[in-house]
């Protein structure tokens, strides 16, 4: 009997055969599989690589105008404050008739232009250019006018004074500073707008040498590539460390500048203060002894001429005295405390009793006074000022009448000073505030033309506010605001 014959069962060969195309097919995607991920992740790394670069330059771009941006608001900076210590050397100089006075006052004419030319070089947007080329004419008038005081100071101090009460340099360096304020403050708003620019720029660049760190992650052999970007994201670290280094030094030059122009201030007061004040009390004391041991034997022009100079010295310490002052209050560490507004009141009027009996003039105090959050001395020298000026501004003959009053408002405290004086029109309310400012001529109502000045800024320390209600031949109604006393001690710098 024959034994069957061993072999494949029918149909096998035929089913065989889709199994070994799809193990092929299999094999063959394996195949492709590391080179086509090799290759998205070339691409995806060459893709981040390409959007880096471009992050990178546009930070690049962003710093650089952010850069200009600071160097047009220092530029503008230096042409103001040049602008004013040519101003602050002609006032010495016609204070004084000392040549030493302008030594700043050239110095300052002679950079002024130079930095006006780079600010110029420096500014890009057709409008900040618009502005310089409106600011020029400006600077150029207010430099005319300090040169013309000067050289009429040489031949007359009157002539020279004459000029200055004209208020033309005081107008032309208002509208100096409201200009040059608008350049600054339009610049300050592109500078946030390119600081803005450049921290969007830096997160999507940090965002992206993420993504391009965890994409290199994906191939060992992108490994050389996310070292590549490890060192250019430290490059773009160190580009904005920096760029920030370069910024705190623009802030740590800026403020020496400010330290230096304060320390100047210093030095004039000092001067004003030693260098002024003997040969003044020299005037007056030679002044004195030449009327007293020789006054017999002058003729009356004599006389009268003595007597000028003792007054014009007199004038001259008052003045040193309140621009000392004025100084002082801008310096000083203001440590605000409860006052009794009602005993400072009462102090000054103790003070001024000589004062206020020789020109008859009646004051009521309308009592209680509340109490005050302020500094002692600086509230004193306020009040001082207000009374005083309340008595001195008088019609010729008529008897000063004034009226001391309080008020509270949402916290804080009004003082009132009422007086029957001259007045004042509404266009010089805030006119009279401001330094060296007189509305009136020195021989009908003495003074210095510093007292409200000092009045502002020592309120203005205190954190208050001050005012004025007046019209011409209605008297007048000053006023000062400050929080209301509540215990708590804190100070102002």
């Amino acid at each position: 009997m024959n034994a069957p014959r061993q072999g494949r069962v029918p149909g096998e060969k035929e089913a065989a055969r889709p199994v070994e195309g799809r193990r092929r097919y299999t094999q063959w995607l394996s195949v492709l599989a590391g080179p086509a991920a090799m290759v998205a992740t070339a691409a995806l790394l060459l893709g981040a690589a390409l959007l880096l670069n471009l992050s990178l330059t546009r930070l690049t771009q962003s710093r650089q105008l952010a850069f200009e941006a600071a160097t047009i608001l220092r530029q503008a900076a230096e042409i103001r404050a040049d602008v004013r210590t040519a101003e602050t050397g002609q006032r010495g100089y016609l204070l004084t008739g000392d040549l030493r006075y302008l030594e700043p006052y050239n110095v300052a004419i002679g950079r002024l232009w130079a930095v006006f030319g780079q600010l110029q070089a420096t500014v890009r947007d057709p409008q900040q250019l618009q502005r310089l080329v409106d600011l020029k004419p400006l600077i150029q008038a207010k430099l005319d006018e300090l040169a013309r005081t000067v050289e009429l100071r040489r031949q007359s101090f009157d002539a020279a004074l004459a000029v200055v009460q004209t208020d033309l340099g005081q107008r032309l360096m208002e509208v100096i500073d409201a200009r040059v304020q608008e350049l600054e403050a339009a610049e300050q708003a592109i500078l946030d707008a390119r600081t803005g620019v450049l921290e969007n720029d830096a997160n999507w660049a940090t965002r992206l040498a993420s993504v391009t760190g965890l994409l290199a992650l994906l191939s060992a052999v992108a490994g050389a590539l996310w070292l590549a970007n490890q060192r250019s994201h430290a490059r773009l670290l160190g580009a904005e460390r920096r760029f920030r280094m370069e910024l705190e030094g623009q802030v740590a030059e800026r403020t020496k500048q400010l330290t230096d122009a304060n320390e100047e201030l210093d030095a004039f007061a000092y001067t004003i203060s030693h260098d002024l004040r003997a040969p003044l009390r020299a005037m007056h004391g030679y002044a004195e002894a030449l009327a007293e041991d020789f006054g017999p034997e002058l003729p009356e022009d004599g006389k009268r001429f003595t007597k000028r100079i003792q007054a014009a010295a007199t004038r001259m310490e008052s003045l040193i005295q309140d621009i000392l002052s004025y100084s002082r209050l801008a310096r000083e560490d203001v440590i605000l405390r409860p006052v009794a507004l009602e005993r400072a009141v009462d102090a000054v009027l103790s003070r001024a009793a000589e004062r206020i009996g020789e020109v008859g003039a009646v004051i009521a105090v309308e009592r209680p006074l509340p109490d005050v959050l302020a500094h002692a001395p600086t509230l004193g020298q306020v009040v001082e000022n207000l009374l005083l000026n309340a008595i001195k501004f008088v019609t010729p003959g008529d008897r000063p009448q004034v009226r001391v009053s309080a008020e509270h408002h949402d916290g804080r405290v009004r003082l009132l000073v009422d007086d029957n004086g001259i007045g004042i029109a509404a266009e010089h309310h805030d006119r009279i505030f401001r330094p060296f400012e007189r509305l009136h001529g020195a021989e009908t109502y003495p003074g210095t033309g510093i007292g409200l000045a000092i009045v502002r800024r020592g309120i203005e320390r205190m954190g208050g506010r001050v005012g004025v209600e007046a019209l011409p031949d209605q008297g007048s109604r000053f006023w000062f605001e400050l929080d209301a006393a509540g215990g708590v001690e804190h100070a102002r710098g």
